[in-house]
């Protein structure tokens, strides 16, 4: 492979003429007499956003192509070309209101697919070249395939400036059907199948004091084409049906009417607003006591303009997994609780969270403090908080599809028997980053339950350079992996002296191992890689793994590395029957 050089001015002169050269060698084997250099003038009318240096005007007949109009491109390199891509105009095919050819964007500049830098310039621009003409050649069922394959980025086109966007909740089912929405914080427009789901999303959310309304979403037979999108209201109409549209109307105000598309198998959705005649006057020729029906209601709308709105997709669905995470299913029906809401713990909630498991249960005494904040997921804003109902507040209001967070600010020792018969029902229960006391009374605790969940057990060794994460799925205990002074016995690491591995904060005796983010994330990651795979039941017995680290650094900090600990920045699994 050929590294990229720097050049000074004479050189890029130089390479630039090259570039030139060979380009035009190209066209003229290609197509003899049938291009030229552009004019300046024609330079000028290329778009700005082009950064066109050089263009050349390729001509060719009309019947060399499907397009009606085109009889001529340009082909234009920027200044940093070989590094850009050579650029195709067809200011013929420039749409004027509606898109009128897939792939033509504005000024006419086509969209095609990219080519190797690596390749010769003359090579690239013929490429480009005969990409554009295949593109402007489409017969009139590819041009319909191509206008629909991008249904959104056309209709997106023709969303003015100021208008606020739609957010989705609507659960992706091919159902004309009665939907609700609100205005959100900033101004978005929040869509969503009923006012509970709304509500209790926007509670996660943090957003309150919302009023919600009602409207329609409508699945038209096919996606429409750029020709056929609703223009005035009467358009609307005709795609929603009046008494579809009455039911929703309100005097004066804007009504937005979402329109769904199934497209690759998965929903996409846009929407269009209308608006009708002021209240005051519906009210002229109308007694108070018996207002102007619905349905004459409707009929103010029918010569104004119908608006586009862009909604975006904000479901489960999309949020965890883009419409392709087959175990999302699975995980939104699962529960967990994490005992230790630390460093560790923290990452561990919210990467959960993330994955798109419904229900967390977190247990931890402490508050977020300062010192937390350099290895602690949670923010400054959150200083001074308990630790369990900050992470629980940030989770929700990231992630508000999840089902539910409960919080338990207490050691697991403390719990009241209410809260140990709850957190026997979680799918999994993760120890992160506590005590051995905790640990001794989980084991005992478990040892009570008929059918106790699978368990994660995970912690780090000093400065984070070696980790561990063990899932017990039957009755194992904790005590067993632990010597007589709380030690796991196969510690990847020894040798360390206090001194060394602990730091003591100023002036009030509590101490701390000196390891930041960075060191734990690896550790971070292999523990939730482990709960996942116990969540999904892709181990079928109980396993240890073990995250090491950088050897050197361990005895260079004055440790001694395990024998197992031979080499440096990996993972290792095994069943714990082999321990």
């Amino acid at each position: 492979m050929t590294a990229m050089v720097v050049m000074g001015e004479r050189d890029f002169r130089e390479e630039v003429s090259f570039h030139i050269n060979s380009i035009e060698h190209a066209l003229t084997e290609a197509r003899p007499r049938g291009w030229r250099r552009a004019k300046q003038s024609e330079l000028e009318i290329l778009p700005l956003s082009l950064r066109a240096s050089v263009a050349w005007r390729v001509d060719f007949p009309k019947s060399e192509v499907n397009h009606s109009v085109v009889d001529h491109v340009f082909v234009a390199i920027d200044r940093d070309f070989p590094f850009s891509e050579p650029r195709v105009i067809a200011p013929q095919a420039a749409p004027s209101k509606a898109a009128q050819w897939p792939h033509v964007e504005a000024f006419g500049s086509l969209c095609l697919t990219n080519t190797r830098f690596s390749a010769p310039s003359g090579v690239r621009v013929l490429t480009k070249l005969q990409d554009a003409l295949d593109l402007l050649d489409f017969d009139s069922r590819k041009v319909e395939a191509e206008f629909r394959r991008e249904f959104l980025s056309y209709w997106s086109q023709g969303v003015l400036s100021g208008t606020p966007i739609g957010w989705s909740l609507i659960t992706p089912q091919v159902e004309d059907r009665d939907i609700v929405f609100c205005t959100g914080r900033a101004g978005q427009i929040l869509f969503a199948d009923n006012e509970l789901r709304l509500v209790e999303w926007m509670k996660n959310a943090g957003i309150s004091g919302k009023s919600v309304y009602t409207t329609r979403l409508t699945w038209p037979k096919q996606i429409l084409l750029p020709d056929q999108f609703p223009k005035l209201g009467r358009d609307v109409v005709r795609l929603v049906g009046r008494d579809n549209i009455g039911r929703h109307f309100r005097a004066g105000c804007a009504l937005p009417l979402v329109l769904g598309f199934i497209l690759d198998g998965s929903p996409i959705y846009a929407a269009t607003i209308i608006k009708g005649a002021s209240e005051k006057f519906l009210k002229k020729g109308f007694r108070p006591c018996s207002p102007r029906p619905a349905r004459l209601v409707v009929l103010t709308c029918l010569d104004r303009v119908a608006s586009p709105m862009s909604i975006q997709r904000m479901d489960a669905q999309w949020v965890h997994g883009r419409d392709v995470n087959p175990h999302l299913t699975h995980l939104s029906g699962r529960s967990v609780t994490i005992i230790g809401c630390g460093a560790i713990g923290g990452y561990l909630a919210r990467g959960l969270a993330q994955a798109g498991v419904g229900k967390l249960s977190l247990i931890d005494p402490d508050e977020l403090k300062p010192g937390n904040l350099g290895r602690h997921v949670l923010g400054g804003e959150w200083i001074g908080c308990a630790k369990v109902k900050a992470l629980s507040a940030q989770i929700k209001r990231d992630f508000p599809h999840i089902m539910d967070v409960s919080e338990h600010r207490s050691e697991f020792q403390t719990l009241e028997e209410c809260e140990l018969s709850e957190i026997s029902k979680s799918d999994l229960i993760v120890l992160a980053g506590v005590d051995v006391a905790a640990e001794l009374a989980v084991d005992r605790w478990v040892a009570t339950l008929e059918e106790p969940p699978p368990r994660v057990w995970t912690w780090i060794e000093e400065f984070a350079l070696s980790g561990h994460a063990i899932a017990f799925l039957g009755t194992e205990r904790i005590a067993d992996e632990l010597d007589e002074d709380g030690v796991y016995l196969r510690r990847s690491t020894c040798g360390w002296k206090s001194t060394d591995v602990r730091v003591d904060e100023r002036g009030c005796g509590v101490s701390f191992q000196p390891y930041d983010a960075v060191d734990m994330m690896s550790t971070v990651v292999m523990a939730q890689r482990l709960i996942t795979d116990v969540l999904l039941a892709k181990i079928s017995e109980s396993a240890r793994r073990a995250w090491f680290g950088n050897r050197d650094s361990v005895i260079e900090y004055g440790g001694e590395p395990a024998d197992s600990f031979n080499r440096s920045f990996c993972e290792v699994s095994e069943p714990l029957s082999d321990g």
